[in-house]
Parts: C-alpha cells; structure tokens; sequence
C-alpha cells in the first residue's frame, strides 16, 4: 500500500516538472538606446561659515502724531496705506475754543500795544519837561516806570496769543516726513485728549533689519559690512550694510542685536516681513560642490542628479543619485550640494534631465550651462 502511493506521488510530480519545463520563459526586457547628453564637472566653491539668523524688517522712521488740545476730530484726510508728503494735512480737531481764544488775545495784544505806546509818550515828553527843568526828576522816573510796566504787559499779552496760535497749528495734524500713513487710530467724531497717537506714519524709503545674535558672531561683525538676507515671497537676493551691535535689554535682559540698513528697499519689502541673515560664525571656511541649477531632478520632496559613469563593460551610462542641497552660490548662482556629490564628477544638465533613466547608456557631447 505504501510503496504504491510513493508511486502515484513520484509521477505527480513528473507531469508537473514536465508541464513546468513546456511553459514559455519570462520575456527579455529591452535595454533603453543610448541618448546623447551634455555634462558638467562640479566645482569646489569654498563657502564662509555662517550662521542663520532670523531678523524682523523695521521701518527707518515711525512717528506717531498726537494733539496738544482735547477736542472732537473734525474730519480724517487720510487713510491708512496712503503715501504722503511732508507737512501735508492729515487730521482736522475741532478749535472753536482756540479761535475764540486768540480773537480775545488779539484784543489784549491791541489794547496792551495802545497802552504801551501811550506811556511811551508820556515818558518821551516828561524826559522834555524834565531837561527843562518844567517837572521834578521822580515825575520823569515814574513815566519810566510806567512805560516799562506797559511793555511787560504787551510781551505778556503777545505770549500768550503766540502760545495759543501754536496750540492752534497742533489742531491740525501734519504729516512729519515724506511716507506712508502705517495706522489711523481717530475717527471722525470721536473725543481726543492731549497726548496719544492719533496717526502712526512710517518712512520705508530706507528700512531696518534687527536680530538677536550671539556673542561670537558678534565679534565678527563690524559697521558697513554687508550680510546677505532672504526674504519669502521676494525673488531677489537682498543686503543689508551692519549699522551697530547693540545690547538686546528689552525683552529677556541678556543677549545682543545687531540692526543693519537696506538703503533702497524694493517695494514689495514691507515692516514685519522676517528675513533670514547669513551671520559670519568665526569658524573656518568649508568646501561644497557646486552644480547648475538645469542638473537637478526633483520627484517630490527628493533632489537629484544624473552621474555619467563608466561601467564594466566601457560604456557610459547615467546613474541618478540623491543628493542634499544648500544655498545657491551668490557669485555664480551654482548649487550647492552638501551631501551625495564630489567635486570632478560629471552631471547631465539640460532637458536630458527629465528624460533619463537610471542607469541608461548615454553619449557625452561638448556644452556649457548657462
């Protein structure tokens, strides 16, 4: 019994050995043909050590105008966002007070003027009678008298009108500096008090950048240095020229900051935008590869390149190799490749790129990057 069944199985697994051996073979994948591509050997590119930090853009000038009177705000000429010049007019208060104010000191300006001029005469013409010898000398001290009495009373009085024209000029607010009105806090209607803000304005002809540092980067920098920044949402690779290291007590009390100058701002830089500043870290150079930028392959969140190798058999051929990436080069606008490349190695740029695949044979012709 037993050795039969050993017999049934022994040929089961005949006909399936035998049934295997009559199924064709897997097709044989056909090698991609050769593609002609142009290639760049990396560079080393020797790259100060820096440091990132993160600086807050501020207006060079920010002003906030207040009145010197309480009243109510008559009317509003600005907006906030508006450009505005120099003594341009921004905020009306009501002066109805002031007004009649100075037309009751206009009137004791008069009357004191008539009063000091009226003594002026007397004392003129006792200093007459007196070199006559027609009045006593105390008549003529005593016109004198009243004569500088009047005149203090005219000063006084004028004083007075000056103080209530200047309270007067405060009513109506006026822009300090040629800028752009940052905030509008009054509205018509409301009760303003001496003192407060009424409108913010913010000169950004030129603007500021300040950031925390630490102290070693601190004894690197010095005034007029220029620290390259970047900015999201602004294409351009801007500067900024170091204007002091200052002690940062505002906040946690310890620490430093440094507050550089962008002389000519493009207009899509604004106060509160954060830039990123590359800070010397006193620590020694270091070198990266460099590539251009139409070598890299991106697929998704990964970046790559094409390396042209030689493999066993003499050929050349693309292998795709992943790699880690820096900042762009500010003097050449090369990449730099931080990890994954050496310097002399040879990478496929230009429209090959996206056409490649790993390991595909290739042909190197003469090119340059842009």
């Amino acid at each position: 019994m037993k050795t039969c069944l050993q017999r049934r199985l022994a040929t089961a697994l005949l006909v399936v050995g035998l049934m295997a051996g009559c199924e064709p073979g897997p097709d044989t994948v056909e090698e991609l043909p050769a593609v002609s591509v142009t290639v760049f050997e990396t560079e080393r590119i020797e790259r100060d050590a820096v440091v990132k930090v993160a600086g807050i853009i501020q207006p060079d000038q920010r002003a906030g105008l207040g009145t010197r009177q309480a009243g109510t705000v008559e009317d509003v000429f600005v907006e906030a966002g508006d450009r505005v010049e120099a003594e341009q007019p921004i905020l009306q208060v009501d002066a109805r007070d002031l007004e009649a104010a100075r037309s009751a000191a206009r009137l004791q300006v008069q009357a004191a003027r008539t009063a000091w001029e009226q003594a002026e005469q007397n004392r003129r013409r006792f200093e007459r009678l007196y070199e006559q010898e027609l009045v006593a000398r105390i008549r003529k001290e005593e016109a004198e008298i009243e004569a500088d009495s009047a005149r203090g009373l005219l000063a006084q009085a004028e004083a007075e009108l000056a103080a209530i024209e200047v309270n007067l000029d405060y009513a109506t607010l006026r822009a300090p500096f040629d800028g752009i009105v940052s905030e509008v806090i009054a509205e018509t209607g409301t009760f303003v008090a001496p003192g407060p803000p009424l409108v913010v304005f913010e000169d950004r002809g030129r603007l500021n950048v300040e950031a925390g540092i630490d102290q070693t980067s601190a004894g690197q920098l010095r005034p007029g240095l220029e620290l390259p920044m970047s900015i999201s949402g602004i294409d351009a690779t801007l500067t900024g020229r170091v204007q002091a290291v200052l002690p940062g007590l505002e906040d946690s009390g310890v620490g430093l900051r440094m507050r550089l100058v962008i002389d000519d701002p493009p207009e899509t830089l604004e106060p509160g935008m954060v830039a990123e500043l590359d800070v010397p870290s006193g620590l020694p150079a270091h070198t990266l590869t460099a590539i251009p930028e139409s070598a890299l392959l991106r697929r998704g969140q990964l970046e790559g390149v094409f390396v042209v190798e030689t493999d066993d058999q003499g050929e050349l051929r693309a292998r795709l190799r992943w790699v880690r990436l820096g900042d762009a080069d500010p003097a050449t606008g090369r990449l730099a490749v931080l990890r994954g490349l050496s310097g002399g190695e040879r990478v496929v740029f230009g429209d090959a790129v996206t056409a490649l695949s790993d390991n595909q044979r290739v042909r190197v012709v003469s090119g340059a990057p842009d």
